[in-house]
């Protein structure tokens, strides 16, 4: 019998060239070539949204594509010859995934420490390779939104799941490519519909008054393509004041001509969230409204010698209430970011090797009433007749770039560096990497990379204060050498790749303090060295649809471990230390019978770390396991769905003594539309 998932009549297939662009354009989909795929090179040069694809991936099998040609970036290459591990969620993976949020999607992923305090995205920090949730860059599009108030914004995206095209996590540094605070690693998220001219409506509902909806729109007029999405996401809470509610609207265009290419992005977030006890266990009626705005313009010319001016905007106001709706006893926290940046990155071919140079300039400022420095002039914060920003700060971040790139049939070398400028360094800094695949056979591949890189501390890291917090303005800004290596197999069939990195840190940032009960203030500082080992072990089989085993459509099992060596003494630390020790991340999408779809994600945790419970005594994480699960159906246009997240009801804590949510079942539709002609 055939179970093979219908094809959306939208498919249009080309035929094959021998060009270094044909197997994609065949396709007209993302192809994931295991665990690596474009996203290396192509975040090098900042990744473009597609919206061409034409086929719908969620009614037919994962397709993986050996020796195809990986060119998006610096040069062309092919899978095997990529230097580095980045872990790519395909649109199909996203679909099946039993995912509301951004954040459901990343924290099954290997080596990444998705941290939560509020569930589906109401708040979260992601942090790679053991790191805090400050060293981690997040791009939208290539372009970097990372926010300098402080990590806890990172995630505050203007997307909702079914916008996103797929999601690249490149593990370790990449300050050559990316500058200051890719320091542990970067995710890239990329949107667009995959159809020309496409709508797709998603809505779901569940426990605890969940309601779920978006709504996304692409359309094609000659060499102009625009997508538009909007989305609504709230619930009531699973326990007291953990409601909220989150409303997001993007949009993309991209015009293309025989000079080049323009593309622009504007997106808004508005989330609202009681934060029962975020930052204090002494405070359960704490409450903030985070509001976000961004855009970008970006042009890439089709000449001999390649340039890409980009500019960006993204702009924040925070409030953050101690005592949810009063204020008669502690003042709201009001603050407001901004940042402006350019880049200009050009680049050009020489035989087998690429010589890029680039510059990237980065403004960002901060009006705030208690983070900066006093100013003589406030401003009204907008909708408070009687509350002024009182403080402020300004810094301005100038990188400069250089890279070499490598490629022949068996060799890649990626050689960079980058010097950065900024008013808490006094003159340039340089930080260098290199990047070495070599393969051998058709599959088998070594890889080795060393690279230096820092992070500039947060306006919070340096400023913030409270009855138990301290800020520090003299922070140094962090710095770390990383040595990795490893070997990857890459067959159509079986992904798997060893990787072990070491990572030598000075001056790393923490808020500390004394473990004594008595002991109130958390003060922010330098640790003066943090040392940390690591491995990293990945399998993953996608079965050919003609074998016996059609009905797995993947599988796959991973391993971190990290240990950390700090001469931080008998401190407390509230974030550098509190790592995933050991962490398994573990999938199976199957077809079940029909056009039935399940998919289970399995991750056990185990964290390193300590904190302190409601009465100061110290206590430590416990290990735990978590499981969630997905099983949907595809009919048409119409696919039903129904998750079930923490299936095995665990109590558990991502941050110290801030319960997370039991088990959560919720269901849903999504209708896909092709409006092209058939």
């Amino acid at each position: 019998m055939n179970t093979s998932p219908a094809v959306s009549p939208c498919l249009s297939f080309k035929h094959w060239k021998r060009k270094r662009y044909a197997v994609f354009c065949t396709l007209h989909k993302v192809v994931r070539i295991g665990v690596l795929s474009v996203a290396y090179f192509l975040l090098t040069f900042g990744a473009k949204a597609q919206t061409i694809t034409v086929i719908d991936t969620s009614r037919i099998p994962d397709q993986d594509i050996e020796e195809v040609v990986v060119s998006a970036g610096r040069t062309p290459v092919t899978a095997q010859q990529v230097a580095r591990v980045v872990t790519v969620i395909s649109a199909a993976e996203i679909e099946r995934a039993p995912a509301q949020s951004i954040n459901d999607l990343l924290r099954f992923v290997s080596s990444v420490d998705i941290r939560q305090r509020g569930p589906l995205g109401a708040q979260a920090d992601i942090s790679v390779r053991g790191g805090t949730y400050d060293q981690t860059l997040i791009l939208l599009n290539g372009i970097n939104i990372s926010d300098p108030q402080t990590g806890h914004h990172n995630l505050n995206l203007p997307v909702t799941p079914e916008s996103i095209e797929r999601i690249e996590i490149l593990r370790g540094p990449a300050a050559k490519t990316f500058g200051p605070n890719a320091f542990n690693g970067a995710v890239n998220i990329i949107t667009g519909n995959r159809n020309p001219r496409h709508l797709r409506a998603s809505a779901s509902a569940g426990h605890f008054g969940l309601l779920n909806g978006s709504l996304g729109i692409s359309g094609t007029h000659g060499n102009f393509s625009h997508f538009l999405n909007g989305g609504h996401l709230s619930s009531n809470g699973y326990i007291s004041n953990t409601d909220f509610q989150q409303n997001t609207l993007f949009y993309q265009s991209a015009l293309k001509t025989k000079s080049g290419s323009a593309d622009f992005q504007a997106g808004f977030s508005a989330r609202d969230f009681g934060a029962n006890s975020f930052y204090s266990l002494k405070y359960p009626d704490q409450f903030e409204s985070v509001h976000t705005s961004f855009l970008s313009l970006k042009y890439e010319s089709n000449t001999r010698v390649r340039w890409s001016p980009v500019i960006y905007y993204r702009g924040n106001r925070d409030r953050f209430e101690l005592m949810r709706n009063d204020e008669s006893k502690v003042p709201f926290n009001h603050h407001r970011t901004r940042i402006y940046g350019m880049n200009m990155i050009t680049g050009f071919f020489l035989r087998q090797t690429k010589i890029s140079l680039g510059a990237d300039i980065r403004n960002e400022h901060i009006g705030s009433t208690v983070l900066g420095n006093p100013v003589e002039s406030p401003k009204t914060v907008a909708g408070y007749e009687n509350t002024f920003y009182t403080r402020s700060y300004n810094r301005l971040n100038t990188s400069l770039y250089a890279e070499y790139l490598f490629s022949s049939e068996r060799i890649t070398l990626q050689t960079g560096l980058m010097a950065h400028h900024n008013r808490g360094l006094g003159h340039f800094r340089f930080y260098p990497g290199a990047d070495l695949n070599y393969r051998i056979g058709n599959y088998h591949s070594l890889f080795a990379a060393y690279n230096l890189t820092l992070r500039m501390p947060t306006f919070t890291d340096m400023f913030y204060k409270s009855p138990v917090q301290q800020g520090n303005p003299a922070l140094k800004p962090e710095e770390a050498s990383t040595l990795e290596g490893g070997w990857k197999y890459n067959s159509p069939v079986i992904k798997t790749f060893v990787t072990v990195f070491t990572r030598k840190g000075n001056n790393l940032i923490d808020w500390v303090k004394d473990p004594s009960p008595d002991s109130l203030v958390w003060r922010s500082m330098n640790h003066t060295q943090i040392n940390q080992k690591g491995v990293e072990i990945s399998f993953k089989i996608t079965p050919s649809p003609e074998s016996r085993f059609n009905r797995i459509v993947s599988a796959g099992i991973s391993y971190t471990f990290l240990k950390a060596d700090s001469d931080h003494g008998e401190l407390l630390s509230k974030y550098a230390l509190d790592y995933l020790r050991h962490q398994v991340t573990s999938s199976v999408n199957v077809r079940i019978t029909g056009k039935w779809f399940g998919m289970i994600n399995l991750t056990w945790r185990d964290r390193n770390g300590n904190f302190q419970d409601m009465s100061g005594k110290i206590q430590s994480y416990r290990p735990f396991w978590l499981a969630d699960a997905r099983i949907s159906r595809t009919s048409g246009i119409i696919t039903v769905f129904s998750d079930i997240t923490n299936i095995l009801n665990r109590h558990y804590y991502d941050y110290g003594g801030i319960l997370q949510p039991g088990i959560w079942i919720r269901a849903g539709i999504t209708v896909d539309i092709c409006l092209a002609k058939p």
